[in-house]
């Protein structure tokens, strides 16, 4: 078990992060009952998380049009035979 101090803290930072986050995607035009879903979370070892969930197709496309994708994206898979 962790002590209370440490959990509190990395609780406040996943706190933060999850709000930035949904912040983030809503200025992205993910819409509020998306973003709910997105939520702090601290492990019993006291790592801090920020829970996503699923995103309907189209609000992840909004999510990757707001993110600077300068690094050189993955070539598609070869075909199947």
């Amino acid at each position: 078990m962790i002590p209370m101090k440490d959990y509190k803290s990395a609780r406040a930072e996943a706190e933060h992060v999850a709000a930035l986050l949904r912040a983030a995607l809503q200025r992205a035009g993910v819409p509020e009952t998306a973003v709910s879903s997105i939520r702090p979370l601290v492990s019993g070892t006291g790592r801090a998380y920020v829970e996503m969930g699923a995103l309907r197709l189209g609000d992840a496309t909004r999510l990757l049009d707001a993110l600077p994708l300068d690094a050189p994206q993955p070539s598609a898979p070869p075909p199947a035979r």
